[in-house]
């Protein structure tokens, strides 16, 4: 999911309803509350992408949310591990829950360290004991693991109710597993508090922003009249000090965002050195007296706006990002969950980005904020696929919902038959799928292939054409599938066991001359299947019909047999080559080659041997043959027989 999709859902939601009176709240009496900052030494550590230590940006976003806290509310700051190593009683409240937190809490916020052990459950029981039973109250707690001194939190939070039966405690759970995040659960189960699971900062900034809400800790705002404008409501209060206040909105009527924005500050001119780049709902930054560039972005929409900033009164500037929100979703069919991982693109309308897409995304209903305009947006899982045309428009919420009339097909492989599918192949196999066009050279067009041992495809609703190959068998089969469907299929290759090996003349061959094996599938159309120099070679192919070919290396030496084979049958086949060693020789054709040129036809006139040696060797099957001399002098030709393990020298001298 993009950054910020959980707060975008609240952004989504909130088109459809009034949202000036959402931030309109009655107190009885102000809230008290500690802020609880995990100092142990893993705090040093990163969260998500994020260079900043996780430390570094507690910091950076309680400096942020600071000059928004309420003066009347009893804010208190709390932490543990941070002023020494492995120690499990190092627990303190740095600043005693009071009034004038804001100015109270600006300089012990700096100064917070991350330096030992983790006694969050001491740090938690110090926090309560200084709240001392004032209702409403709460804790905020941020903590990147779990207590690591040997104390349950469960266990240890049935004792501190006891004595505050009131308190609620939000936890913002900094980068847990799914184990640990289960078990810190019990801490808003017990107290009836709300548990954030923070894996980046975009994250973790959200969720203290949330949590100092849900405490009641920030300055309500005044709820504006009809005929207040959206952005005169939200200005400073007054006496605020100077400085410049920043927010931002989707559109120049709509509510101030509430979900962090990137904004970035520099000062104008050619150098624009950068002054702050941080994320915040709402950013107040003092600042000397001058002119500045702000930019704020959230998701793909921003804004820029040149600020001129007065030493001596609050700025504020609110910008208007121009956005709308997109929430997409992809199914097979209407009635079916959204699929899991679908790939969206989003592509601006027009040629003016070269038709590239602008986002990409594979998360299950991702929500992203783009600019106010046109776009095309295609889904896809698998090869099925739904292409559409969306408009936003600022300060709106789109959704695109494709129904991709999909199914899916699970396929694997078997060695045996369908009615004794047997153990299935997990190597070696390849399937490809296939569809009728007419416009295909073989009338079908190939629409995916994998080598995965057991593939899973998401296809469009149709009629396809399966096939299961491994290098030397293969199945086919005809495969409907439709919308909605999820078709598992067992694929049979009827696999039988061959095992090869061949004689010369009753005896094991040398390795002078290497044999060919081949493996010719008969039958419709025949084809060769394998082929191999190996000594004694095995194959797993499919039942059938097959011609076995060996031969002596590049002679017509060639033994072969026909055979049926059967699902689960193993066969050994030993061919017997049978041949005749045949010595050319002429006394008075030199020694050097080229001196003579040599050739051997057999009785169909089919050329066996061609040699420019003095003397050549070759062995051959047993027949007839001509053999020729072509010398400078005239040449020669002469009928010989060679015969099945006869070794024969043929002199022309006496020619």
């Amino acid at each position: 999911m993009p950054p910020h999709s959980k707060s975008l859902a609240t952004i989504f939601a909130a088109f459809a309803v009034c949202v000036l009176a959402a931030g309109v709240r009655a107190q009885d009496a102000p809230p008290t509350a500690v802020i609880v900052v995990d100092g142990s030494g893993s705090m040093w550590g990163n969260l998500g992408a994020d260079k900043r230590s996780k430390l570094e940006m507690a910091r950076e976003a309680l400096r942020v949310l600071l000059p928004s806290l309420r003066t009347d509310a009893r804010i208190g700051l709390a932490s543990f591990g941070h002023r020494r190593r492995g120690n499990c009683g190092d627990a303190e409240v740095i600043v005693p829950p009071d009034v004038d937190g804001p100015q109270r809490l600006s300089v012990p916020v700096e100064k917070m360290n991350a330096t030992g052990k983790g006694p969050l459950v001491l740090a938690l029981r110090e926090s309560a004991n200084a709240i001392a039973g004032a209702t409403p109250a709460s804790i905020v707690l941020v903590a990147d693991d779990i207590d690591n001194c040997g104390q349950d939190v469960c266990t240890a939070l049935g004792e501190i109710l006891s004595a505050s039966p009131n308190l609620v405690v939000h936890t913002i759970a900094l980068g847990f597993d799914k184990a640990k995040l289960a078990h810190i659960s019990c801490i808003a189960q017990m107290t009836g508090g709300k548990l954030w699971d923070a894996q980046d900062a975009a994250g973790f900034d959200s969720a203290l922003g949330q949590a100092v809400k849900l405490a009641h800790l920030q300055t309500s705002p005044t709820a504006p009249s009809s005929e207040t404008p959206q952005a005169e409501a939200e200005k400073p209060a007054a006496g605020a000090p100077p400085g410049l206040y920043l927010s931002a909105g989707l559109g120049p009527s709509s509510a101030t965002l509430d979900t962090p924005v990137h904004w970035r500050i520099t000062k104008s001119g050619a150098d624009g050195q950068l002054v702050r780049d941080t994320r915040a709902a709402a950013l107040f930054e003092k600042l000397e007296a001058g002119t500045y560039d702000v930019e704020a972005h959230l998701g793909l929409a921003h804004a820029r706006q040149t600020v001129e900033v007065a030493a001596d009164k609050a700025t504020e500037v609110r910008l208007d990002l121009n956005g709308g929100v997109l929430k997409l979703r992809a199914r097979p069919t209407n009635a079916a969950p959204p699929l899991a991982s679908p790939v969206f693109t989003v592509t601006p309308t027009g040629a003016e980005n070269g038709g590239a897409p602008l986002w990409v995304g594979r998360d299950t209903q991702p929500e992203i904020v783009l600019p106010a305009g046109d776009y095309t947006v295609t889904a896809q899982s698998g090869v099925a696929r739904q292409q559409g045309s969306v408009t936003i428009a600022p300060a709106t919420g789109t959704s695109f919902d494709s129904m991709l009339a999909s199914g899916r097909l699970e396929l694997s492989a078997t060695r045996g038959t369908a009615a004794a599918p047997g153990d299935p192949l997990v190597d070696g196999v390849t399937f490809i799928l296939y569809q009728d066009d007419p416009d295909a050279p073989q009338g079908r067009r190939e629409v995916v292939r994998s080598a995965a041992p057991a593939p899973s495809f998401m296809l469009p609703a149709g009629t396809y054409y399966v096939t299961a190959r491994t290098p030397t068998a293969e199945v086919r089969e005809q495969i409907a599938l439709g919308a909605g469907d999820v078709v598992k299929r067992a694929l049979p290759l009827s696999l039988a066991h061959i095992k090869l090996s061949a004689t010369l003349g009753g005896q094991p061959p040398t390795t002078a001359s290497p044999i060919t094996y081949r493996i010719i599938r008969l039958g419709g159309e025949s084809h060769e299947v394998a082929r191999t120099i190996a000594k004694e070679p095995e194959f797993q192919v499919s039942a059938g019909q097959y011609r076995i070919e060996a031969s002596l290396g590049a002679s017509n030496v060639i033994a072969a047999t026909e055979l049926t084979l059967t699902a689960g049958q193993a066969q050994k086949v030993t061919l017997p080559l049978e041949g005749g060693s045949l010595t050319l020789k002429r006394a008075n054709s030199g020694t050097m080659a080229g001196d003579v040129f040599w050739e051997v036809q057999d009785e169909k006139q089919r050329i066996v041997l061609r040699s420019s040696q003095p003397q050549p060797t070759a062995v051959l099957a047993p027949g007839r043959y001509v053999v020729s001399a072509d010398t400078s002098a005239t040449p020669l030709r002469s009928a010989i027989e060679v015969k099945a393990n006869e070794h024969r020298t043929f002199d022309f001298s006496g020619q």
